[in-house]
């Protein structure tokens, strides 16, 4: 799945603990977190804390993977720098 902005983000794994028949209680006692906090996260993911996402992911078992636009997966060279075409936009 393309994820591009936080709601997004949050929908997809508000579905995928809905598809699992888990809870939002459930969820949040798996990785030490308040029911409130899943909720939260669910309907305003751009005022949480990335370790919430990262723990919430947990929870799921799901992991982040991160690629360049445009390319099914990123290359980096010896150095670690991304070899794919540098941004060319300013901010």
């Amino acid at each position: 799945m393309k994820v591009t902005d936080s709601k997004t983000l949050s929908v997809y794994l508000r579905d995928e603990r809905k598809r699992r028949g888990v809870s939002q209680s459930q969820v949040a006692d798996l990785v030490g977190l308040r029911q409130g906090t899943v909720s939260r996260f669910e309907s305003s993911p751009e005022k949480m804390q990335l370790d919430t996402l990262f723990r919430l992911l947990s929870a799921l078992d799901l992991e982040l993977s991160i690629k360049s636009k445009g390319s099914n997966t990123a290359e980096y060279s010896k150095d670690g720098t991304d070899t794919a075409k540098k941004w060319s936009e300013e901010w």
